[in-house]
């Protein structure tokens, strides 16, 4: 591999906002050098292939600490519904995008919010059905919480009206007790992973290949891939790895309720810079926008619920210490306020057991927090794993937060800079396909704290802004030392892999505005000193 000098007045590191005007220097896999033009010329010889991006950015890959790339991945293929406004526009998307498929298999898009519909009306079979009477379909919701099904789905399941709710899960129904094709929480589980069952390494594996490529086009080198309900697929990953197709570096978690043994196993067999195993994951409530996030007190809008926790308090910390007590990093869904205080008490009863260990395990999301939770994540060295772009987006003064939980409890909603002005770190993520992959959309929630429609004015909870250094920090560094490999990644430092990004424009200048945010073009992406993707 040649030599490359990678020229800009515009190098961000991630070490500190300053920019460097000079050169970024790639001898094959790693970065030997960045600094001044002065200082390169020694580095630079008749063989060094030199870029240029005079005016441009540069700056270390993002690490997009929170995806589901297989769910996201199928999205794409069978129709993403995010910006559907309306039951029958989402239902019309779907078949436009498989009106043609002969094969008789289940489709899979998803990403719709009813919340974007007239009076936030949650969708029914019918409209489904009007275009598929014979072919299954199963759509997730923008949480991947809730599921969108037509009768078919519903008949290849054998779901009829007389079927009980499980825990922590319905089959939502009419007046008159029909099933009405909204499912949620745990119903949708056990039905996603036998549909999932039948897919092979191969099908996986040609998916992660379609989503490395559209990470790379966002300047996305790395990624923490994150099992959906426990779904396996590191030997879909594998394949690619062994294939030297695999242009995204995957670090992946397997389910919480893992055997002890195969996680051991698996650690030791997956642990190159491409694919790595970094921890397991589970759910400690759903979400508050499905009135399933766990909360301290109840819904403002449902006097005396407060949700419950989806795993028994006692078993989680014992599991908790046990991963600890291995070395194991432990990766919990907590949105709800009681939700992050359970996770939190589960880390703490770890360490008084064994004590301070630099394991770096995380609570995800943190969509409400009581105040005096903030402090313990700098104190127990527990990482907030956040993804700015779930912030509100769009007509904040209707955002159902306000009639859920409430004006005071919304003001500790995605609390970025309470957490780090405590002690606490920061690793951003999107959650694709929860939100899009582009963590261009996350700086500017981050830095503005704005909808897309520059609401509330001044920002929403401004208080916990973060700077544009903090938040590119959060996406690069901060998600490198949550996956324990900020030596090899997160920063553009001599001996570190070269895992560059490079943009059209500086974004320290563009971070306030949505609309360059939004449509910045990535020229180019660089994994490991290798080009993976190229503007033309």
């Amino acid at each position: 591999m040649k030599k490359k000098a990678f020229r800009c007045r515009n190098i961000y590191t991630s070490l500190t906002p300053q920019l460097i005007d000079g050169y970024v220097i790639c001898d094959r896999e790693n970065i030997s050098f960045v600094g001044s033009c002065e200082d390169a010329e020694q580095y630079i010889d008749k063989n060094t292939e030199i870029l240029d991006f005079e005016n441009n950015f540069i700056m270390p890959g993002f690490n997009d600490f929170h995806v589901h790339l297989l769910s996201g991945a199928l999205m794409e293929r069978d129709g993403v519904l995010r910006y559907a406004s309306s039951e029958e526009e989402a239902a019309y998307i779907i078949w436009g995008k498989n009106k043609d498929r002969r094969d008789g298999g289940w489709i899979m898009g998803g990403a719709w919010d009813n919340f974007r519909w007239p009076k936030g009306k949650l969708p029914t079979k019918e409209s489904l059905d009007k275009y598929f009477k014979n072919t299954p379909v199963f759509l997730l919701n923008k949480e991947c919480h809730g599921a969108w099904v037509n009768s078919e789905a519903l008949r290849r399941f054998n779901i009829s009206r007389d079927i009980d709710d499980p825990d922590n899960g319905s089959f939502f129904r009419d007046d008159n007790g029909e099933l009405t094709g909204y499912i949620h929480e745990a119903a949708v589980i056990p039905m996603l992973k036998d549909i999932l069952s039948d897919m092979t390494a191969e099908e996986m594996a040609s998916y992660a290949v379609s989503f490395a490529e559209t990470a790379s086009q966002y300047g996305i080198t790395s990624v923490a891939d994150l099992p959906l309900y426990g779904i396996r697929t590191e030997h879909a990953y594998k394949i690619l790895e062994n294939s030297g197709k695999l242009n995204v570096r995957i670090h992946f978690a397997l389910a919480f309720s893992e055997a002890l043994d195969e996680i051991l196993k698996i650690r030791s067999n997956y642990n190159s810079d491409m694919l790595r195993f970094i921890g397991v994951k589970d759910f400690l409530d759903g979400t508050p926008m499905g009135h399933t996030g766990y909360m301290l007190k109840p819904y403002t809008d449902r006097p005396g619920f407060r949700s419950s926790s989806m795993i028994d308090p006692q078993y989680l910390k014992e599991r908790v210490a046990l991963m600890t007590k291995n070395n194991i990093k432990v990766r919990l869904h907590a949105c709800g306020d009681a939700a992050v205080r359970l996770g939190l008490d589960a880390f703490q009863y770890a360490e008084n057991i064994h004590g301070k260990r630099d394991v770096r395990h995380c609570i995800e999301h943190i969509e409400s927090i009581s105040p005096e939770d903030i402090g313990r994540f700098g104190q127990l060295d527990v990482i907030a794993s956040v993804q700015p772009d779930h912030l509100p987006k769009y007509n904040f003064s209707d955002h159902p937060f306000h009639t859920m939980i409430g004006e005071e409890r919304m003001k500790y909603s995605w609390p970025f800079r309470s957490i780090k002005n405590k002690g606490g770190r920061l690793a951003f993520g999107t959650d694709y396909p929860v939100t899009e992959l582009n963590p261009l959309r996350g700086i500017f929630r981050s830095v503005s704290r704005l909808t897309d429609d520059n609401e509330p004015k001044g920002g929403f909870s401004p208080e916990e802004k973060l700077s544009v250094h903090e938040s590119l920090r959060a996406y690069t560094y901060g998600s490198a030392y949550a996956a324990n490999f900020d030596k090899r990644i997160g920063s553009i430092e001599k001996g570190k892999l070269a895992d560059i990004a490079v943009f059209e424009n500086n974004i320290f200048q563009m971070a306030y505005d949505r609309e360059q945010m939004f449509n910045m073009k990535t020229l180019m992406t660089i994994l490991g000193g290798k080009i993976v993707y190229k503007k033309i």
